[in-house]
């Protein structure tokens, strides 16, 4: 991997492997934890939350704490609160399209007349008790990654897990909305269709609300698909913006002169680390020029505005200049910096008989003049002229 290739991060399973046993056990866990992070809206307020925050303190030895299993049976306890929690917020949302009905309870004949607006019931209430189930699974997900999250020792199998469980979760959260939207559009098209019935034609507009709730699926179904891709490129590129935000540019050397850990600095960065509190890094850059800081990449880490990082910076607990200032792991920025890869030089195949095939006009150049003797003509010497004939 080049430095390039790192700042682009395009692939940051290449970015794990290359920065390799740089990562201790601390940021190992903190960057698991990152992960775990992207379903923070996902979790209701309580126990799920704060076991993140306690793997956080803890990193890189929680998995071995002794409060680990009560801290898991919190888990799952939080687990099961959450789920109905989800279930009963999601089902509000939903409610007008009476996800509690079963879809067949919706009468299709009525009088003996077919109601052409029944079809669209029953497929609202289907989409709507799908995405009840769905808001529910998000939070199983979700508490499942955090078990992991403090259960599992930190090293390359914990993220594996824990960045699975997440981009499951945010699945199951994304097609829970669709979900709901899909049957929110079916009710309303169903409330129109029943407004507007004149009890004529009725076999035509059955027909058509039937093939309206086809069409409707066969999108859903399209776009339900296409989740699995589209988080797992969201997953990869948070993964990649961690990794910059917690290891910053490993190709470079970290420079930090002791004279700019300020009182003022010290406390900030104490504070922005402990409290989360990352929208304060614009004032922690203030605070280092106002030390008379002058490295570049330090400060435009704090304020988000590095070339190679357009969107900002992902700032997190275990951030390169938080731990640079507060010495956190000094261990880590004492490391040589990585070296680009050098180019391989491609060796040209023997030929049959064992020769290298020449190199086009080079090689025949310099045979020519090793063939040469000392009394050979001057190279710059024009070519002789060849003979006359006399006519015949």
């Amino acid at each position: 991997m080049t430095e390039a290739d790192w700042l682009a991060c395009k692939n940051p399973e290449f970015m794990v492997a290359a920065i390799g046993e740089r990562l201790t056990p601390r940021r190992r866990h903190l960057l698991a934890a990152a992960v775990v992070r992207r379903v923070w809206e996902i979790l209701p307020e309580g126990d799920l939350r704060n076991a993140v925050e306690w793997c956080e303190k803890n990193a890189g030895k929680a998995h071995a704490d002794k409060k680990v299993e009560d801290w898991v049976d919190k888990i799952n306890t939080a687990a099961r609160t959450g789920l109905e929690f989800a279930r009963t917020t999601q089902h509000g949302i939903v409610l007008s399209a009476d996800p509690d009905a079963e879809p067949e309870s919706f009468r299709l004949t009525e009088d003996d007349v077919v109601n052409p607006a029944a079809v669209l019931f029953q497929a609202a209430a289907r989409h709507a008790g799908e995405s009840v189930e769905q808001a529910g699974v998000a939070v199983l997900h979700a508490a499942q990654a955090i078990a992991m999250l403090a259960m599992m020792p930190p090293d390359d199998a914990q993220l594996d897990e824990v960045r699975r469980l997440v981009i499951e979760a945010t699945q199951a959260r994304t097609g829970a909305g669709m979900l709901s939207s899909y049957a929110l559009k079916l009710k309303s098209m169903g409330d129109e269709a029943a407004d507007a019935d004149p009890r004529r034609n009725v076999n035509v507009r059955y027909a058509a609300s039937l093939e309206t709730v086809t069409k409707e699926d066969e999108s859903l179904t399209t776009k339900l698909g296409d989740l699995n891709e589209q988080k797992v490129k969201a997953d990869r590129k948070a993964l990649g913006r961690f990794l910059l935000d917690l290891c910053g540019n490993p190709f470079k050397t970290f420079r930090f002169e002791p004279a700019w850990r300020t009182k003022t600095v010290l406390g900030l960065a104490k504070t922005i680390y402990s409290e989360r509190l990352f929208d304060r890094m614009p004032i922690l850059a203030d605070a280092l020029l106002d030390a008379d800081c002058d490295e570049e990449a330090v400060l435009r880490h704090c304020r988000g505005t590095e070339h190679h990082a357009p969107e900002g910076a992902a700032h997190g607990r275990g951030c390169w200049v938080l731990d640079l200032i507060l010495k956190t792991e000094p261990a880590y920025f004492k490391e040589v910096p990585l070296e680009e890869p050098k180019p391989e030089t491609t060796a040209t195949p023997p030929t049959a008989g064992g020769r290298r095939p020449e190199a086009a006009s080079w090689d025949r150049l310099l045979r020519a003049l090793e063939e040469a003797g000392p009394g050979d003509a001057d190279d710059d010497a024009p070519p002789p002229t060849p003979p006359r004939t006399r006519p015949g």
